[in-house]
């Protein structure tokens, strides 16, 4: 268990303390990295192998320049859509034309490249703030259905139809039609693969991603069905060593406005991109370190053109990477670093086998990144927050899928703007934000928008300098748009870890327009009466038994950070706690909770479900961990001895792994032998404390109000023996 409170060594020292973890994360990762670089090289109508040189790039080059510490940078699946484009537009993509337009990509890569690294030169990292979250995300969800249409062909092993996207999305009728037999086999393997990987919960199997799975399935499976005579293969034509297809740049085209267009889409993609991923990792960062958006979009924008220079796609700091190098327990950037040599080593050594992947596994994989981004949650997700929100973002989609992203964004935002004046915003009110400083008080009035919010944060930042808490009085604010909300929360999370406060008073009379916790907010609003959301049978349940017994009952909460514990919140996100047992027996108060978790992204997004009892009003409990003893546990232990050993109690430390966060000392003290006898007696459990509260709970998994009982009695008798 790491010491979350102190934070990770970086640079050489970095290196030496945190080695291992460091080596294994990017071990781990290059093995997640090599089949989608591929794919979306493949996707993108360039040779296969430029991915993987980006990568290569992004890890070693990129890895000692970049602002954050735990990204993973390289190419992304949000810029097929791009270099596709640029490809198709300055003389055509894919091995069929030679890819003829593919050195014309480059060279917009490479000027759009400097553009990105400018932007974070002139210090506009904070303009990541500026665009409407639903537009955001109405732009990445059209990206989704793009990477779905284009790539279900090859998926299909059928010859992908030119033409804008909604002609080419005509065309899937056909391709069932006309499908490869071998090829749909491939893809219905993988497809199953990564739907199926989340839902196993052996350690050994999880060890290895999901992506890894597929090729360990498809490789053998493709040789079966025939190999290069039955189905399209990877070709790295010589591999990194004899060129690999790859070309340098051409600026031939640079008078062209297909030429700009790839220009501006690069940049601005590219730098909306890396700006969302870094901040989302930064959440998931166990040390909760801030990157610097700034520095990390010049690291980006330089690698994309020294990538391009030599023949490779645009770089960002990529979110599925990123959020399973932090799963795999990295500590700084030199796990990026050893993600670039595996993947060198790769291809140096590994042609033969690589070349042995059939092109279906790699576009299927995409498809399935391409649903991920366009999930119908998402959808739901935006309905959810407001009316403005779901039209936007719907807007924004489908402009993109009629013109292109550049186009289609700005048409996201000039909607936005339509909304906001709408309801009754004056054009003063726009770009800056009414805000009066007054010692540590910021008395806001007029309209919040996601516009003038960079203003706004300017003047929060100003207050917080000189003052260790900020109010904040909107008391004559008139309308909060949900993109302010949305930035006040992620401001107010910051300030705390900055060890500084965040204070919002007044805001009775600013009614919601849905009963989402940050949905958007007016003076004069219609008031919005939330329907009651009917309960489910196993909520009904519970509520039974709670009356029952005399108990409190509560179907939800989103006071997530009274629930911060090492099992549930290390690299993970709490989405949901649910139907709460309350019970209080004088000072101590025991909460029962069904608990929903999410790690990863995309293609390494996994959930887990577990039923836990918090246990509050004990002193001195330390920051610990215990959990049963698997297979990989005892491995880790016998290679890394960071296991507390209870030498007195052989049958316990045989049984359970404890790792402490820097009290080890502490945590000998606290489980005293009358504990470890009760917990030696379970077939299987685990004890956490976070330094005021402990969390138990026995397996992954939601309890019967039988075993709920169980959990209770266990923490009552764990409680009068402390």
């Amino acid at each position: 268990m790491e010491n979350t409170n102190q934070i990770p060594k970086t640079g050489i020292a970095g290196l030496k303390a945190h080695f291992k973890d460091d080596f294994v994360a990017g071990l781990i990762v290059s093995l997640i990295a090599l089949p989608l670089c591929l794919g979306i090289a493949s996707a993108s109508g360039v040779p296969p192998l430029a991915g993987i040189v980006t990568a290569i790039i992004g890890g070693i080059i990129g890895s000692r320049i970049a602002g954050s510490y735990v990204t993973i940078s390289g190419p992304a699946a949000g810029l097929i859509v791009i270099t596709l484009g640029a490809a198709e537009s300055m003389g055509g993509a894919g091995i069929e034309t030679g890819f003829a337009g593919y050195p014309h990509a480059l060279g917009a890569i490479v000027i759009g490249g400097l553009i990105m690294a400018g932007f974070g030169l002139l210090k506009v990292g904070k303009v990541g703030d500026y665009f409407p979250s639903a537009a955001v995300h109405g732009m990445l969800a059209a990206i989704g259905v793009i990477i779905m249409i284009k790539l279900l062909f090859p998926a299909l092993g059928v010859a992908k139809p030119k033409g804008e996207i909604l002609e080419v999305a005509t065309e899937i009728p056909h391709a069932f039609i006309h499908m490869n037999q071998y090829a749909a086999i491939i893809s219905a393997v993988t497809l199953a693969t990564l739907i199926l990987h989340p839902f196993i919960k052996n350690k050994i199997i999880k060890i290895i991603p999901a992506p890894m799975w597929v090729l360990i399935f498809t490789i053998p499976l493709a040789s079966y069905l025939g190999g290069k005579e039955n189905l399209d293969m990877v070709n790295l034509d010589g591999g990194l060593l004899g060129g690999g297809g790859l070309k340098l740049p051409s600026f031939e085209k640079i008078a062209t406005s297909a030429f700009w267009v790839a220009v501006v889409g690069v940049a601005l993609v590219s730098a909306i991109e890396s700006l969302l991923s870094a901040k989302a990792v930064d959440t998931l960062d166990p040390y909760k370190r801030k990157s610097d958006l700034d520095k990390d979009l010049i690291a980006m924008g330089a690698g994309s053109s020294v990538a391009a220079a030599v023949g490779g796609l645009p770089m960002i700091s990529e979110i599925v990477r990123s959020s399973a190098n932090v799963n795999n327990g990295a500590k700084t950037q030199w796990a990026n670093f050893f993600h670039g040599m595996f993947l060198l080593i790769y291809v140096i050594i590994g042609v033969s086998v690589i070349e042995m992947i059939p092109n279906a596994a790699l576009a299927a994989m995409l498809v399935f990144t391409g649903f991920k981004l366009a999930h119908p949650k998402e959808f739901k997700h935006m309905a959810e927050i407001g009316k403005t929100e779901i039209i936007v973002f719907v807007i924004t989609l489908l402009a993109v899928l009629a013109t292109d992203l550049i186009i289609g964004i700005v048409v996201g935002i000039i909607f936005t703007y339509i909304f906001i004046l709408a309801k009754g915003n004056p054009f003063r009110n726009l770009f800056k934000a009414q805000a009066e400083i007054n010692g540590n008080t910021l008395k806001l009035s007029g309209y919040l928008t996601f516009s003038n919010f960079l203003s706004l944060k300017k003047k929060m930042d100003e207050v917080l300098e000189q003052n260790n808490e900020i109010i904040l009085d909107f008391a004559n604010v008139e309308y909060i748009d949900h993109t302010v909300s949305h930035h006040l929360e992620d401001y107010e999370r910051n300030a705390v870890l900055a060890g500084k406060k965040v204070q919002m008073i007044n805001m009775e009379g600013l009614v919601p327009e849905t009963n989402h916790p940050l949905a958007a907010r007016s003076r004069n609003g219609e008031k919005f009466v939330a329907r009651e959301t009917p309960l489910s049978s196993r909520a009904k349940e519970l509520k039974q038994f709670a009356e029952k017994n005399g108990y409190q009952f509560v179907p939800n909460t989103l006071n997530f950070d009274e629930w911060e514990f090492y099992h549930l919140t290390i690299r993970r996100k709490i989405e949901t706690i649910e139907n709460i047992v309350i019970d209080k027996e004088n000072i101590v108060t025991y909460e029962i909770a069904d608990i929903t978790t999410k790690i990863g992204a995309l293609t390494t997004e996994d959930y887990d479900k577990v039923t836990a009892i918090k246990i509050s009003g004990i002193n001195n409990v330390p920051r610990f961990f215990i959990e049963k003893a698997g297979f990989i546990d005892k491995l880790e232990e016998k290679l890394f001895e960071d296991d507390i050993d209870f030498n007195e109690h052989p049958i316990f430390s045989e049984k359970y792994v404890v790792r402490a966060d820097g009290q080890e000392a502490e945590t000998r003290a606290f489980l005293n032998s009358y504990i470890i006898d009760l917990l030696t007696e379970q077939k299987e459990v685990y004890l956490s404390g976070n330094g005021k509260d402990l969390l138990l709970h026995f397996r992954d998994e939601f309890l019967s109000v039988q075993e709920m009982e169980q959990l209770l009695k266990l923490a009552k008798q764990i409680v009068d023996k402390i």
